[in-house]
């Protein structure tokens, strides 16, 4: 019966888990797509002010792919803090209002009796 009752407080506890996660896992899914604008490079047989030309349009595209990239990696940083600190938020929950391990023994099989 113990067994029973712990089985069912761990899928309990993964299930409110799951279901914080939900609504977030789905806030910025898919991913906003970039909106820069790869140049079309010139005949080779063209004059200098149009290559020239494309040689800055390149270098604008290499700094809106960087800028997009530091912006999204930005954004997942933020949301693995987030992510981390709610984890925290937990653990503290735990460990000041459920007694673990007296209210949820979750101690593995063979392991000593918690005290």
């Amino acid at each position: 019966m113990q067994r029973l009752n712990q089985r069912g407080a761990i899928a309990l506890l993964m299930l409110l888990a799951a279901l914080a996660a939900a609504p977030n896992a789905a806030a910025h899914s898919p991913a906003p797509a970039h909106e820069c604008l790869a140049p079309s490079r010139p005949a080779d047989d063209q004059n200098d002010a149009l290559w020239q030309s494309y040689l800055s349009a390149v270098d604008a595209f290499r700094a809106c792919i960087s800028e997009y990239t530091t912006a999204n990696q930005a954004a997942a940083a933020l949301h693995s803090q987030a992510a981390q600190d709610a984890v925290q938020v937990w653990n503290r929950f735990v460990r000041d209002n459920l007694n673990v391990p007296r209210d949820l023994p979750w101690s593995p099989p063979g392991a000593a009796p918690p005290p």
